[in-house]
Formats: C-alpha cells, structure tokens, sequence
C-alpha cells in the first residue's frame, strides 16, 4: 500500500500542477451556479412539492455536467502516460498494475470531490437568502451527495479503463462519453417498453432514479451494490488492459 500511496500523490501532485485542472473547477462551479440558480427560480414560480435538492439533482445541467466533465477529466490518465512514454517506467518500475490504476481512480475521485465541495455553499447561501423559511433537510442533502458520489465513482472507473485503450486522449474521452450516455440515456427506455421485469431491470440500473431515491432521503441498498461492484468490475478490466499492454511489450 506505501507503493500505491506514492502513486496517489505522485497523481494528486500532476492534477494540481495541470492548467485543465483549474479550468474544468471553474467552468463546473458556474455552470453548477447557474443550475442552482435555475432551481430557486423554479421555487419562486411556486414549486414547493419537491425541496431544493432534489430539483437540483433532476436538472438537464446537472446531468450534462455530470456527463460531459468526468470522460474530460479521466481522458488523460493513462493515454497521457502512453504519448509522453512514461508508462514504460511505471511498468518496469517495482509497482504492480492494481496498484497504478487504484492510485489514478483515487486521484480522480480526490478531484470529483473538490469538485463538488463549492456547491455546498450555494445551500448555506440559500439558507441564509431565504433566512431559513426553506429550510434544506441536511440529512437528505447527505444522502444525495453520497449517489453523487458513487455514480462519479462508477462513472470514473470507466472513463479510466477507455484511458487505458488508446494513447489519444480525444478518443478515449469519446469512449468514456458514449459509454457513460448510453447508461444514462437508456434508463429512459422505461418510458416505452411494457415487459415488467424490463422494466425493473431498466430502473435497477437508472442513475437518474437512484437520485431521485437518495435525494428524497430514502435509502436503497441495490444501487450501492450496483455501483461499487460496476466500478470494481472496471477497475479489473483496467487492470488487465495494462497487464496484456506489459505482456505484450
């Protein structure tokens, strides 16, 4: 675990020192601003049957945040260290595989969670706007951030394994992209099929239900398990995509 500790700072370190880094934090902090933004103005039209939370995890710009920002950030990973060929040192350096990809997915979720620190001070502001007349329900805001998280998790693992696919960074934030739509956008099939266990099986995997769930303070165990063994499931395929990469080599 040393080895992959000084992995994990060796990529917190190249987050902090990349230009892309502070760009994606700002443009993801006034775009989820102006989202949130959205959100009260809806309330002030007399929205009151749902709390702010929970419309602010249901908005078209927080899904296409979500969607767009992570392939963007991942892309780099491992495609960067194949162009420049410091992924040749690595591999023969004394680390294993497992650990070089859990020190990138930890780096990359490190940054997911900066990330989303600034938003929970547009909660605070609402709170202090408003001067408690709405008041935000701490607990399910909690509950939330928590599916926030696990998707991003989820969401990050396959961003890292369409790194380790190519040396372009373009293409693999591509891959990660039609990857990461395609799981988002299918949960909308519910809307038109009428097989019931079709149905069902749609719903166990919509992350836009899962927040919906989570945002109204209830919690679903199924959704952790999905989510913690599809980003164990794609952390493996990443690792073997590196183990084949050094066989090959």
């Amino acid at each position: 675990m040393r080895t992959c500790w000084i992995q994990f700072k060796r990529e917190i370190g190249a987050i902090l020192l990349s230009p892309i880094a502070y760009v994606l934090l700002v443009c993801f902090t006034l775009l989820n601003a102006f989202s949130f933004q959205f959100c009260v103005e809806l309330m002030a039209l007399g929205v009151r049957n749902v709390s702010i939370m929970q419309i602010f995890f249901q908005t078209f710009f927080f899904w296409f945040i979500l969607i767009l920002f992570i392939p963007i950030m991942t892309m780099r990973l491992f495609s960067e260290e194949y162009k420049t060929g410091t992924i040749e040192m690595l591999m023969t350096a004394p680390v294993r595989e497992w650990e070089i990809v859990l020190a990138k997915f930890l780096g990359a979720l490190a940054f997911y969670v900066v990330l989303w620190l600034p938003t929970l001070l547009f909660y605070f502001s609402f709170q202090v706007v408003t001067n408690h007349q709405l008041p935000v329900n701490w607990p399910s805001l909690g509950l939330g951030y928590a599916m926030v998280f696990m998707i991003g998790m989820f969401y990050i693992s396959i961003g890292i394994f369409a790194s380790a696919l190519t040396k372009n960074q373009i293409v693999a934030a591509v891959i990660s992209f039609a990857a990461i739509s395609m799981l988002f956008f299918c949960a909308f099939l519910e809307f038109f099929v009428t097989n019931a266990k079709l149905v069902e099986m749609i719903s166990y995997i919509s992350a836009r239900n899962h927040t919906i769930t989570f945002g109204s303070g209830s919690f679903d165990s199924r959704p952790v398990i999905f989510y913690l063994s599809g980003t164990l499931l794609f952390l493996i395929l990443t690792e073997r995509t590196l183990a084949f990469r050094k066989l090959k080599a």
